[in-house]
């Protein structure tokens, strides 16, 4: 029997070795209108990639390190360690959000441009 589809659960695995709070997943489902999506087969390939540009986004303008998580429901325990995203890990995160954007002419390239001019300070 196939089990129904999740969303957040995709989302989660897209993009592997990065662990993402619910709330993040939520909000780039929303965002990008699938948060009600009950069947995979619905996300086309555009949606499949911005949503994959979305996560490496996120991940990008996060921390460096992030803090280790724990759940626990009686007895059960479920540990997540902390998880540190080094430079070549940033490059590579920039890399597929910025392309998949650009592909796709998606209104958060023209954000990335804005967040990478160049800062010039001002001497009164």
């Amino acid at each position: 029997m196939a089990s129904e589809f999740d969303i957040i659960k995709y989302l989660s695995g897209i993009l592997g070795g990065y662990v993402f709070d619910k709330a993040v997943l939520e909000r780039i489902a929303l965002e990008r209108g699938v948060l009600e999506v009950t069947d995979y087969s619905s996300l086309d390939l555009k949606t499949r990639e911005l949503l994959r540009a979305d996560l490496a986004y996120a991940a990008y303008y996060s921390p460096y390190v992030w803090a280790s998580s724990s759940q626990t429901h009686g007895s059960y325990t479920k540990t997540t360690g902390s998880q540190t995203i080094s430079e070549s890990d940033k490059e590579r995160l920039y890399s597929i959000f910025a392309s998949t954007y650009k592909k796709y002419e998606d209104p958060k390239i023209e954000e990335i441009l804005e967040q990478n001019g160049t800062v010039q300070w001002i001497n009164f």
